[in-house]
């Protein structure tokens, strides 16, 4: 009973709008489940080959001389874009952890445009994850098929992690 009662669920989505309607790409894990989880790995892949950076997989997807922007006063021109590691962090219930974020701007239209055309039809993800009892799913995300993660006994470090 203790252990349904704190079970976590780990989803991967993405959107294209934030919250204040602006055009920002936003890929985030989200932790649906009643119970802390406790992520092990995450691995993104890009037509099923897997990348360990939104710089590498930018450079794969939508524009080979990418490189992260640098920062403005103003980030209308280049939109803004921030990413973040995953694996190694604990994500209570209801929690969401995003690790890309990239707005629209005047000078990124094309990359940006590309790489939300490619969340929706090349992108899938895998995240294995563990409860505070050490018991261990991993879920692999394509679409929206994401709903019954399989258990396994420990999460093991994928050759190609998604680090950052």
């Amino acid at each position: 009973m203790v252990a349904a009662s704190s079970w976590p669920l780990l989803m991967v989505d993405s959107s294209n709008v934030d919250a204040e309607g602006h055009s920002v790409l936003l890929f985030r894990v989200t932790n649906a489940g009643v119970g802390p989880a406790k992520i092990r790995s995450f691995e993104v892949f890009y037509k099923k080959k897997p990348y360990t950076s939104a710089i590498s997989l930018i450079q794969a997807c939508c524009q080979r001389d990418f490189k992260r922007p640098l920062p403005t006063d103003s980030e209308t021109a280049t939109g803004k874009f921030i990413t973040g590691g995953t694996a190694g962090n604990v994500l209570r219930a209801g929690e969401t952890h995003p690790f890309i974020t990239y707005g629209l701007g005047t000078q990124n239209v094309a990359v940006w445009r590309a790489l939300n055309t490619a969340r929706n039809n090349d992108m899938t993800y895998r995240i294995c994850y563990c409860s505070v009892f050490d018991e261990c799913w991993v879920n692999t995300v394509t679409g929206r098929n994401q709903l019954d993660p399989a258990p396994v006994e420990k999460c093991t470090v994928p050759p190609v992690p998604y680090t950052e």
